[in-house]
């Protein structure tokens, strides 16, 4: 059996920024944070966006490539880190925005931060192996800007916001099969990146609206240590188990974290440019939706014929290790 992507759309919000004009905001001079994050554009929401409204739009999208009502899903799936409320959860919002009471599938959220999108599309292949469900819709709708300040320039300009959804399917015939997945954890890193205030830590009742416990941190070289430290032996085992190395795989899509980050994983590993599939020079580091953005590049522009072997691979604030490993069979119309 196999797995069908029916339909992978983005939506992206109405504003998109040139780093000049964060250069502008955050006052340093002009070409500093393209220079140091690699990222060229990203889209930051205005007006009535927000993170449910962004993941319906996508939704709607994939639903109106694969020519399928929403009443075909049986189940939803939304895959981040942002949501518009800490209650009700995001799939239940994003549910209403494109149906009524009279369809009710099962919807539920997965959020593991940056890993969230690998972390729900592996639990989503295990409910369509074991045939639980026939179809799922996955949504990863991420909006970081409403976090950043410019007082932090780097993390400021490094980020975007963007919603990713794709519909999977059981297939008798095309599609991909899971070969391998693994996820890790390092909890020595799991305060590296964090929002101080809004959980039950601090809920902000007392603090001013201007205080900068409410805007995401992120400690960047403790993070790029901790994981550069761990990425060998991870990948390593993946090597040996599956018994593919990495320059085999015809195309690898990672979390875009940063151009340092990008850098460090393709002279690392001396892997072929053509092999990676990067966004962050358009969309910026998307959270959990930096996966999926890639992954909509490939099917809906790279994709060839016949078969071929795509890793899945990324890190989140946590810290933690993921990763996928698809075959996607011979299919002359996918």
């Amino acid at each position: 059996m196999s797995i069908l992507i029916r339909a992978i759309e983005k939506h992206l919000p109405q504003n998109r920024y040139h780093s000049s004009e964060l250069d502008e905001r955050a006052k340093v001079p002009v070409g500093r944070i393209e220079k140091y994050t690699g990222v060229t554009f990203r889209h930051h929401i205005s007006g009535n966006e927000s993170v449910c409204t962004l993941g319906a739009e996508a939704l709607k999208k994939a639903l109106n490539k694969a020519q399928l009502s929403v009443s075909s899903i049986d189940l939803l799936i939304s895959c981040g880190a942002s949501f518009d409320y800490s209650v009700p959860h995001n799939s239940a919002i994003i549910k209403s925005l494109i149906t009524d009471d009279s369809v009710n599938f099962h919807c539920l959220d997965i959020h593991s931060t940056c890993l969230s999108f690998l972390n729900a599309l592996d639990i989503a292949n295990m409910y369509l192996e074991t045939k639980r469900y026939q179809r799922v819709a996955l949504v990863c709708s991420e909006v970081s800007s409403k976090a950043l300040t410019p007082q932090e320039e780097m993390v400021y300009g490094l980020f975007g916001d963007a919603a990713v959804a794709l519909i999977i399917e059981n297939s008798d015939d095309f599609g991909y099969q899971q070969i391998y997945s693994d996820f890790i954890n390092f909890p020595s890193g799991s305060l590296f990146a964090n929002v101080p205030i809004g959980g039950a830590i601090n809920r902000g009742m007392h603090s001013d609206a201007n205080d900068l416990g409410y805007y995401f941190k992120m400690n960047g070289k403790g993070l790029f240590r901790l994981t550069t430290r761990h990425i060998d032996p991870f990948l390593n085992k993946m090597e040996q188990q599956l018994g593919t190395k990495l320059k085999d795989f015809d195309r690898i899509i990672t979390h875009q974290t940063s151009k340092m980050g990008n850098e460090y994983f393709l002279n690392h590993f001396e892997l072929n440019q053509s092999q990676i599939i990067e966004t962050l020079g358009v969309y910026g580091n998307c959270i959990s939706a930096s996966i999926p953005l890639g992954l909509e590049v490939y099917i809906n522009q790279l994709k060839k014929s016949g078969p071929e072997k795509i890793l899945l691979f990324g890190s989140g604030a946590g810290v933690s290790l993921g990763l996928i490993a698809l075959n996607f069979n011979s299919n002359p119309n996918n």
